[in-house]
């Protein structure tokens, strides 16, 4: 199935098989393609929190409003970004992988390293929760349409308790949790949605 395919025909399912488990490898597989999504400056932010223990989804279960396919999908994703990658450390770190597997000569990597270091220093922490934003939805995509493509169902969630969320998975504040992600064998189809024309969202050259 193409990707225009499966974006067209993508819906949100809320009910899932709670009997179906996607395999820890396929998962892992998924993951690892959704890994290679557009990000700022290559600095890899983006945390994959995999949830599958029973009793750890029934305690979620009304810190996201009993939404059902906290419980029933095979997996919960909680999509995070880390703060710590915009460390110099981690910065240097890729950009050397990059230069010992030949992808950069060291003037390049230098420059990389410099630019995104210099970026990245001189923002507010306002400003790196909206590039962690970006970076894992983006990436949360990728892993919604790479699922579509398996043959499994999704629903990305914003509904949950953050505060709540993190202590009960104790995730620190160096994360930022962007959204969920229920994925799984779906029992009924999502229903369809209306989308504003294409006139009314493209625009050209200004606004209008």
């Amino acid at each position: 199935m193409s990707v225009k395919s499966i974006v067209e025909t993508r819906r949100s399912v809320r009910q899932y098989d709670s009997s179906y488990k996607i395999s820890w490898e396929v998962l892992t597989s998924l993951i690892e393609s959704a890994t290679k999504s557009p990000n700022g400056n290559n600095i890899q932010a983006t945390r994959y929190l995999i949830i599958d223990d029973p009793s750890l989804k029934e305690l979620l279960l009304p810190i996201a409003y009993n939404q059902q396919q906290v419980v029933d999908a095979s997996h919960l994703i909680v999509m995070l970004g880390d703060y710590q990658a915009f460390e110099r450390e981690n910065i240097i770190e890729i950009n050397e992988e990059a230069y010992q597997a030949g992808y950069l000569d060291e003037s390049l990597k230098n420059i990389l390293v410099n630019n995104a270091i210099n970026y990245y220093e001189n923002q507010s922490r306002e400003e790196l929760k909206l590039e962690l934003t970006r970076d894992v939805s983006l990436a949360s995509m990728s892993l919604v349409l790479l699922a579509n493509e398996a043959g499994f169902e999704t629903i990305t969630m914003s509904g949950y308790d953050s505060k709540k969320l993190k202590e009960a998975l104790n995730i620190s504040e160096r994360y930022l949790d962007v959204m969920l992600i229920a994925i799984g064998k779906g029992t009924e189809e999502g229903h369809s949605t209306v989308r504003h024309k294409v006139e009314k969202v493209m625009f050209k050259n200004k606004m209008d």
